[in-house]
């Protein structure tokens, strides 16, 4: 827990005898530099969220949570460690040791996405295996009745500490979906994190190849492509059909990142203009506006569509709730007990 916030004020304040994040990014100006501005902002939510994180995981509910410790386990400290050594290191302009340190950062932020979402699906297939047991009971104590003889199907449900009033397990708060508050405080925060450091990994190497005083044919090559491949893998998590999808927060960081660098060179650096013509600033800044752009509309369109298609799927399950109800007595159809 001492970790983020020493990172923090080491990147921001230069606790640690080195230079700033806001020096060093002035000093080692790339083509996908977002504006300064935006730095501050999001490292500022990305710390808070952790540190509700950091309370909240002490807390009774949420100490056991699966997500607590299937989901995240050792490798938040891992996260936490490699952020540190980054900091220290791009501090004292270390850029290839720096640029390792963050890309375990990138991976071990991807692990623990990973490992949240093998703990939900592991969770809602447990929840699907349930139901299906608890059909399959009723329908064998209809037919063994012959249609006399109704049994609840909550009643031989398994019962652990994470039931919600009525004693059942409370699969929603183990999931930790939203908008239940588990999920903002136990992974929206690392989603958010990894949203960031995606291109901020991109723009690590950038400023490495700046350090190394490559080609600037290879810099802009290595910008557009980092955005492009970034700009990918957002939108698949965007369309993916599978459960837990679609994913907002890694895709809405990215966009967000994206409108900082279009906007950075709205008004470019001097040094930016030195090194690179038009043309490469132009493209750079209308590959990086398009992918947010895209992202966004992406995003709306599809959080709509989704809210749309369940608010029309709950209606239509309740008026065949009612369809199916005849002078209070359940009828049985396709030998399934609706």
């Amino acid at each position: 827990q001492v970790l983020p916030p020493t990172t923090y004020l080491g990147g921001v304040a230069g606790w640690f005898g080195g230079s700033s994040n806001a020096e060093l990014s002035s000093k080692y100006q790339t083509l996908i530099t977002p504006a300064a501005s935006f730095f501050g902002y999001i490292w500022g939510l990305i710390f808070l969220f952790q540190g509700f994180f950091a309370a909240a995981q002490v807390l009774p509910q949420y100490r056991n949570h699966p997500m607590v410790q299937d989901g995240i386990s050792i490798m938040y400290f891992i996260v936490c460690s490699a952020q540190a050594a980054w900091t220290i290191l791009f501090g004292y302009e270390l850029m290839i040791p720096a640029f390792a340190s963050i890309v375990v950062v990138l991976i071990s932020l991807l692990a623990i996405l990973r490992m949240q979402w093998n703990v939900a699906w592991d969770i809602e297939r447990r929840m699907r295996k349930e139901d299906f047991s608890a059909i399959a009971q009723d329908n064998s104590t209809i037919h063994t009745d012959n249609n006399t003889t109704m049994n609840d199907g909550n009643a031989n449900r398994p019962s652990n500490n994470d039931t919600d009033t009525n004693g059942e397990i409370d699969y929603e708060f183990l999931m930790a979906e939203p908008p239940r508050l588990p999920y903002w405080l136990l992974r929206f925060p690392f989603s958010l994190h990894a949203g960031w450091i995606t291109p901020a990994t991109s723009l690590m190497l950038s400023v490495l190849l700046v350090s190394l005083e490559v080609s600037i044919e290879i810099e802009l090559w290595a910008a557009v492509l980092g955005v492009a491949m970034i700009f990918g893998l957002s939108m698949g998590l965007l369309l993916r059909q599978d459960s837990g999808a679609p994913v907002y927060s890694f895709p809405g960081t990215v966009a967000y990142a994206s409108f900082g660098i279009m906007w950075e060179l709205m008004a470019p650096s001097d040094d930016i203009l030195g090194r690179h013509d038009e043309a490469s600033i132009n493209l750079v800044k209308n590959v990086a506006g398009f992918s947010g752009v895209c992202l966004i509309v992406t995003m709306v369109s599809r959080f709509v569509a989704l809210f749309l298609r369940d608010r029309m799927c709950r209606r239509k399950d309740g008026e065949e709730e009612e369809s199916e109800y005849e002078d209070g007595n359940v009828v049985e159809i396709g030998y399934v007990q609706v």
